[in-house]
């Protein structure tokens, strides 16, 4: 592998990309020509575009893919808090983080590490028994605490699974039939779970936004929780491998994020001509945020950036490290061979996460 990632959007699956993340957060702003990006590299520059009205998570021409158009999957994707610009955000956005704060962390934590003990049960786990488990735990914890029942959670996270490859950009037509079976069903099954528990509270906190807007939004939660809650598991196995840490603890976690990353880069689309730390912007200029090489930057205040910052920022930290923190503790009851499980790792995943891989798995 090259010393250098060949550009910002392959260098979360690079070796050690740090130091081109350096160079950039010293450098602020870049204009890469061949990826038709402006790259927000310093913490001011990251800050800037997060905090800045006219930068918006979607074309304005296109609230959702065109290839999703005239699906379920784009009705769904249009809806979410995390896709909306429009004046509905702020509502969604205090229903979504009210509901996220009810949840309590220990029973969150416990509910997955129970989930993980019978995932791995029968068996000491191997590198792509671990990669299944990443990939199913965030979401079928997610499902569980809403009502799911356990025996139809291995499904879920299939479905899930198929939904996220149907809404990548390199998505082909049977990638995208798959994922509106997988939409569609999951509409019915959270439509048949009892109002009740965490559930209940969630539709209480939607009541004047919706039904459509509240089963949109639970099942965006399921839908992030599936690359980016895996990311940050995968990310704290890890580190385990390397040698014991102190997963328990949220500063922890934060100080390790820091330093690396799980989430790399998010994408924004400006809208209107704006100058940001310094750099003019016109109006269908897109920015790649750079929230690994904002995390580093020597000038910053030293702080993670995973979970991103402004009105878009993630309102879910504390429940995704709960999650991570209860997988951790069922792996820790089985005691594996951590060093042997971290000597096939490699990076693979989605070009925004920086994704380790342990076995078999196919890094989607």
């Amino acid at each position: 592998m090259s010393a250098w990632p060949e550009h910002a959007l392959a260098a979360a699956s690079h070796r050690d990309p740090y130091p081109y993340y350096l160079e950039l957060a010293r450098q602020g702003w870049a204009r890469d020509q061949r990826l038709g990006l402006w790259l927000a590299a310093s913490h001011a520059a990251a800050s800037a575009v997060l905090a800045c009205p006219a930068c918006r998570v979607r074309p304005l021409d296109e609230p959702a893919p065109a290839a999703l158009a005239g699906l379920a999957l784009g009705e769904t994707f249009g809806r979410w808090l995390r896709m909306s610009e429009a004046p509905i955000h702020a509502p969604l956005r205090a229903a979504a983080a009210a509901s996220l704060a009810a949840q309590e962390d220990e029973r969150a934590q416990r509910r997955a590490r129970d989930l993980a003990r019978g995932f791995l049960a029968g068996a000491a786990p191997d590198g792509a028994r671990l990669d299944a488990l990443v990939d199913f735990l965030p979401a079928a914890t997610l499902a569980s605490l809403l009502g799911w029942p356990e025996r139809s959670l291995l499904g879920l996270s299939g479905q899930v699974a198929a939904w996220c490859r149907a809404v990548a950009a390199d998505a082909g037509a049977a990638e995208r039939e798959a994922g509106e079976a997988a939409c569609l069903a999951l509409h019915a099954e959270l439509a048949a779970l009892a109002d009740a528990g965490w559930l209940a509270r969630w539709r209480q906190e939607f009541g004047e936004l919706g039904e459509d807007a509240l089963r949109a939004n639970l099942l965006g939660a399921l839908f992030q929780s599936r690359d980016a809650g895996a990311g940050l598991l995968a990310a704290g196995i890890a580190w385990r491998c390397e040698g014991p840490w102190d997963w328990r603890e949220a500063g922890e976690w934060r100080r390790r994020l820091r330093a690396d990353p799980v989430l790399h880069h998010t994408r924004r689309f400006v809208a209107e001509d704006a100058t940001l730390a310094g750099q003019p912007l016109k109006a269908g200029d897109q920015v790649l945020v750079l929230l690994a090489a904002a995390a580093r930057d020597p000038a910053g205040p030293g702080e993670s950036m995973d979970f991103g910052r402004g009105r878009h920022g993630c309102p879910g930290e504390r429940l995704a490290l709960a999650i991570a923190r209860g997988a951790l503790a069922a792996l820790e009851e089985i005691g594996p061979d951590w060093r042997a499980l971290g000597g096939g790792m490699v990076f693979r995943g989605p070009p925004n996460v920086r994704m380790r891989r342990f076995g078999a798995g196919d890094g989607r």
